[in-house]
């Protein structure tokens, strides 16, 4: 029985795009995925104690708590939102040009115990369109 040459086409389309699906799928899950966007808040509610829970919190660098050192590269930091539910940061790598207190940052990581978040990942929201909309005021 021979088999058409159609259906040998879709048989090795079928197998690539499966290949293909199953490499995302494992790279996705290797970088922790897009994770869970959660105010502070809802991270210190729901999260805190799950360090194995990939999550994302934005908050506004508070004055005062940044500690860098550059030789590790650690940067160590607090984030507070608009009702003062504050978050510790511990970030090994190195501080952004555009980092400073008072910026809004996207931290991404794992809490590693109570108000404590290892980030792998720290995004500095664009600190013009902030000083713009503080001059409105």
């Amino acid at each position: 029985m021979t088999m058409s040459k159609n259906f040998k086409m879709a048989i090795a389309l079928g197998t690539v795009l499966l290949a293909l699906g199953l490499l995302f799928a494992q790279g996705f899950k290797a970088t922790g995925g897009m994770g869970v966007y959660l105010t502070i808040e809802e991270a210190l509610s729901n999260y805190k104690t799950d360090s194995n829970k990939f999550i994302q919190m934005e908050g506004k660098v508070v004055p005062s708590s940044v500690k860098y050192d550059g030789a590790k590269p650690l940067l160590v930091f607090d984030i507070a939102d608009e009702k003062n539910n504050r978050v510790n940061i511990s970030y090994n790598d190195i501080k952004p040009d555009n980092f400073d207190s008072g910026y809004p940052v996207i931290v991404e990581g794992r809490f590693s115990g109570e108000n404590k978040f290892v980030a792998e990942k720290l995004k500095v929201k664009c600190p013009s369109k902030y000083e713009e909309e503080a001059k409105k005021q």
